[in-house]
Order: structure tokens, then sequence, then C-alpha cells
């Protein structure tokens, strides 16, 4: 089985574990009250979202999510259709979002221990769902005990100090092109083989040499995601990421639907990334509306449900791999990387299930019809008047016809013999080959 085939028909899942479930929900006298100090900050626990979010203290305050947390919810994953859960950094570091890694080896003892993510592997399994962990290979803290070593490091040379990311003095930058180092990155990849891919974090950070050695190392069965915010099409031409966080889809789709990006401009620019990616990535890179280091979603669009569904439609029927960040399934607000890290909603009211429901048809849709997975795409039809946009993704015989109407009126398109109408400011799909019609929102 190809990755393509293993991977592109999934729905990924993200979570950031300290914000999800807490299982059992600790006391404060089950608290590590050892907790070594993030960055000379006293670490706190809380479950208050106005803490969890504050700017300038989420990165110090822990709600005590766990991975038994994590795995008494997959329930909640298999029904809302997802096959595939992304964690966040579980290695143990000091920080809530645990990418300041203080030893690779170990599971952070907030989390659990081995056993339990061997328990959750094996839960996720017996449910048909794969595993993705999230390789920070770019940086550590500064308590790792490789800052010992100078050649691990890139060294700035006026101070002998290593180089931080992005140069805000946190997260010495570690030098891949060291030798020995390599070897030793590669040996932390081989230490989790409960890891059936990897998102590498930062990874357009990292020298390419060490990134072709490690997509060989892991071998042709480990999908391998590359972080990349921006054109990755070189790095996928190449083979070093199998696919790539697609945050041009994110940036796009969401400009789509502000504003500030007409439908004409939002066909050229997407067809950017499928005319220029091999195919096989375009179909394994990441969907994302949102994430831990972005704006939710559902703020983006402000709060406003057709669009969020708008956006959904986008990102089940465009080419691609739908991540769905935790929350976002009942549309949780929050600006800012710190907003958009607040805890779980596990007790939704009636508006966040009826999102929650509308997701589920949307991804039950895809699983319906293989075409949406990896079938081609054509677009049709873009008119800046009607502010309309038509798409058709094809496949051995299979057809499916996607409209995406944001104006105030309906719009007719004819398709070959057939008249496929989209009433005004909403979204619809139509499978030709039962020439039955669905429309998100119902108009």
């Amino acid at each position: 089985m190809t990755l393509l085939d293993k991977w592109a028909p999934r729905v990924i899942y993200q979570v950031f574990p300290d914000r999800f479930s807490a299982w059992p929900t600790p006391s404060p006298s089950d608290r590590a009250t050892q907790r070594l100090p993030w960055n000379g900050h006293p670490i706190q626990f809380s479950h208050r979202r106005s803490d969890l979010t504050h700017r300038h203290r989420h990165q110090f305050t822990l709600m005590g999510g766990n991975l038994e947390g994590i795995r008494q919810r997959l329930s909640h994953l298999e029904d809302l259709g997802i096959d595939a859960l992304y964690l966040t950094p579980i290695f143990e570091a000091r920080s809530s979002h645990r990418y300041d890694t203080d030893d690779y080896h170990n599971i952070d003892p907030l989390l659990g221990t081995r056993e339990d993510l061997q328990r959750l592997k094996a839960d996720l399994s017996q449910r048909g769902m794969l595993l993705i962990l999230d390789g920070v290979l770019n940086h550590t803290s500064h308590y790792h005990p490789w800052l010992q070593s100078e050649p691990q490091y890139y060294l700035r040379t006026a101070n002998g100090q290593p180089e931080t990311w992005m140069g805000t003095g946190l997260l010495p930058k570690l030098n891949p092109e060291n030798p020995g180092l390599q070897q030793a990155l590669l040996s932390i990849l081989d230490a989790w083989p409960e890891a059936d891919a990897w998102r590498l974090d930062a990874s357009h950070l990292i020298a390419r040499k060490f990134l072709r050695r490690l997509r060989h190392h892991l071998g042709p069965q480990k999908l391998v995601i590359g972080e990349d915010w921006d054109d990755a099409r070189y790095d996928l031409k190449e083979g070093i990421y199998d696919g790539h966080t697609n945050f041009a889809f994110q940036k796009h789709a969401l400009a789509l639907l502000q504003g500030d990006c007409s439908p004409e401009t939002f066909i050229r620019r997407m067809s950017v990334v499928y005319e220029g990616y091999p195919w096989s990535a375009v179909c394994l890179s990441w969907n994302l509306l949102g994430n831990h280091d972005t704006d939710r979603v559902f703020s983006k669009v402000g709060e406003r449900d057709a669009f969020l569904t708008y956006a959904r439609l986008l990102q089940v029927t465009l080419p691609g791999t739908p991540l769905i960040y935790y929350g976002d399934e009942y549309g949780m607000p929050g600006w800012g990387d710190w907003g958009a890290r607040g805890p779980m909603v596990w007790s939704p009211n009636k508006k966040q299930r009826k999102r929650y429901e509308e997701l589920k048809k949307l991804l039950s849709l895809r699983k319906a019809h293989p075409v949406l997975v990896d079938g081609n795409i054509n677009f049709l039809y873009a008119s800046n008047q009607e502010r309309t946009l038509v798409w058709e993704r094809t496949k051995k015989g299979e057809r499916i016809l996607v409209g995406l109407n944001l104006g105030p009126n309906s719009v007719t398109w004819r398709d070959g013999g057939e008249n496929f109408v989209i009433p005004a400011a909403t979204g619809a799909i139509r499978d030709c080959k039962k020439n039955g019609q669905i429309f998100f929102p119902t108009p």
C-alpha cells in the first residue's frame, strides 16, 4: 500500500494535549509540585479559560490534560469521522506547548508514561486510527543537556552563545549539519515506534541535507509532513516531505471568505499549488483552517455560522487532507496563538452541537466519495460579480460538482444538459452519478 492510499482518505484531528482532557481530573495535590519554572516563571495550574488563554501567561499556565484523557475521548473522534490523531509535542518540557524539549526520550510526566502512550496507541489501532507525533528537531530548551556540547548548536560568533529561534532568546537552534547530531536525532525517531507518521516542526529552518537523510531513514511506510508556511514545491518535488502544512489553502480560503480575495483570484492562487506540487503531495498535504499557532477559524470568519460552513466546504471538497483542530468542530473562538489554546468544550450548547453535526456530515460525504480524496480538480466557473465558484472532482467515472455562492442572489450554472442551482449564500454538492444535491447550509 502506498502512502497515498494509506493516508489521503484519512481525516486528521489535532490535539494540544494540555488543553484537551484530563483523566482523572487531577486535584492540586496530584500536580507535579516540583515542576521546574518556564523562562523564570513558576508554573501555574488552572481550568479557567481566561488564565489558559492569557497573552502573557498561557505558556506557563497549564490545565493538566494528559494521554489517558485523550484515550478516554477517542469515541468523540470516532463519531466525528476522524481516523488519524496528531499530537503536538508530548516529550518532557516546561511550557504548556512543549516545543521547548528538555528530554526527547521521556514523555512529559504531566502527560503520563510510556505505558499510557502504548495504551493510547493500542486503542487507536483497534479503531483503525493512526498516530502522528510532533518532531521538534530544529531547537531545544535552554535546559537540554546537549547545550553543554557546542557542536550540537549553531553559535553566534559575537559572543559564543547559541543562535535562538527567530532571535527570541528562547529555544536554542540545533545544528543538524553536525553528523553526530544527525545520528542522535534519527535515533530519537527510532525510539518512538508508536508513531505512524511525523510532523516536523519548523522544518523550513532545518538543513536540507539532514532532511533528505531523515526521509530516507524513516523508509516508505512512515508519512513525513513538513511544517512550512510558504511555497514548498521544491522540497515536495525532491521528496524531502510527503506533504506539508498547507497554509496557502488556509490563507486563500479565509481571504476569499473575508472579501480580500475574489473568486477569480482564488482560482489562480490555488492553481499555483495544484499545478506546482506533485499530485500525491497535494493530496497528502494538510488542509487546515487553523491550528495552535493561528487564530481560530470561527473568529476569523466573524463568528458567522454560515461562513464557518463555507470554510468547511472548501476544506473537505478541495484537494488535500482535512486537518481539524480540536474544538473547531464546535466553533470554539480565539484570537492569536494564546487564544487558540483554550480548554476543550465537553458540554456543547445547541449551536455548538449543530456545528458538530454539520462537520460530521461533510466528513462522511468525503468518506463516501473517494473522488473527493484524490480525484482531479477542475475549476469550471468563477464570477466576481456573482461572488460564485463552481468546481468538479473527477476520477474513473465518478464526478462530484461543488458550488459556493457568497452573493445575495441565486446562481444557475449550466452543467451540460442540467441546471446546477446554487441558492444565495449557500454551498452545494451534487453527486452527478445519482444526480442528488445537498445544500450547506440549508437555504
